[in-house]
């Protein structure tokens, strides 16, 4: 039987359901035998920092390590037969994502969702329902444990 999913695509922010997300991506991208992307977006500093007497440089440096350093975290946690391939972007996480499902050819994307209650009008959070609307490809949110 052919696998259903050959290139699967999750996403990390270092929330716990995102943890929960990159577990079950794992899971599957082994049991299918798929190729397993993690992408993490670090948020572009604020317009205010600008104007204000911060160090802007600096601070887009030190927001690119953390994220750096949370791909590393994500892969460590995995097991180390797994073949994983990271990526870190700048900006907008939603449209982040999607771009990078459509230039890395993915067919499935994990989220861990905002872990809202279901009677909340925004279940996913605006990164899962951009992603949700404009992604092409099945996407499979994972909510927090109980």
């Amino acid at each position: 039987m052919r696998a259903m999913f050959r290139n699967v695509l999750v996403a990390v922010d270092g929330s716990s359901t995102a943890a929960r997300a990159l577990e079950v991506a794992a899971g599957l991208a082994e049991a299918l035998n798929s190729r397993l992307t993690i992408i993490s977006v670090s948020p572009k500093v604020p317009q205010y920092a600008y104007r204000a007497q911060i160090d802007v440089k600096r601070l887009e440096q030190e927001v690119e390590a953390e994220t750096q350093k949370l791909l590393r975290d994500s892969i460590a946690s995995l097991p180390e037969r797994l073949p994983v391939t990271t990526v870190l972007k700048q900006g907008n996480a939603g449209e982040r994502i999607v771009e990078q499902v459509e230039d890395g050819g993915h067919d499935l994307v994990v989220l861990g969702s905002r872990g809202r209650r279901r009677v909340t009008a925004n279940l996913l959070g605006s990164v899962g329902a951009h992603v949700h609307h404009h992604a092409r490809i099945p996407l499979l949110v994972i909510h927090p444990e109980e």
